[in-house]
């Protein structure tokens, strides 16, 4: 979904997928071992559905099929994040914008984001009726005896 938003609405900007944000502390490189560091790295590894790079803006997107509140605190997180990804360090000097990209929009949740500065923007795909169908046919199908709940 956010390839296809990020291609609609942004399409002659350069656009980076999956972008993995932040960087280790020098000093955590340096204490441990190569490959410890790397593991480390990974556990704590923050990804962004995408980062648009603009001639003005680095706009990080996240991208949710029904609204949730905790892509609020993810895109807050992402973008404290930014200034110390390596791979974006030539764009500091852009302004960092944050968009939650959402088919399924949840009212509360886009005046939660809206408040704290954060663009909420509704996409729908055209696929998305055939999506909430399966949705909906997996959630209405009743739990399997002895299945986890």
């Amino acid at each position: 979904m956010v390839s296809e938003y990020v291609a609609r609405h942004y399409p002659n900007d350069e656009a980076r997928f999956h972008v993995r944000l932040g960087a280790p502390t020098q000093a955590t490189a340096a204490q441990l071992p190569a490959g410890v560091a790397k593991a480390i790295r990974m556990a704590f590894a923050r990804w962004a559905d995408a980062v648009v790079i603009t001639p003005t803006e680095l706009v990080v997107v996240e991208g949710k099929m029904r609204s949730d509140a905790g892509a609020i605190s993810q895109l807050e997180l992402y973008g404290d994040l930014v200034p110390y990804t390596p791979e974006l360090a030539e764009f500091t000097g852009r302004r960092t914008r944050l968009e939650l990209v959402v088919s399924i929009e949840d009212p509360v949740v886009t005046r939660m984001a809206e408040a704290r500065r954060i663009t909420v923007r509704v996409y729908r795909p055209s696929w998305l009726p055939e999506w909430i169908e399966k949705r909906n046919r997996r959630e209405s199908r009743p739990r399997r005896p002895g299945a986890p709940a």
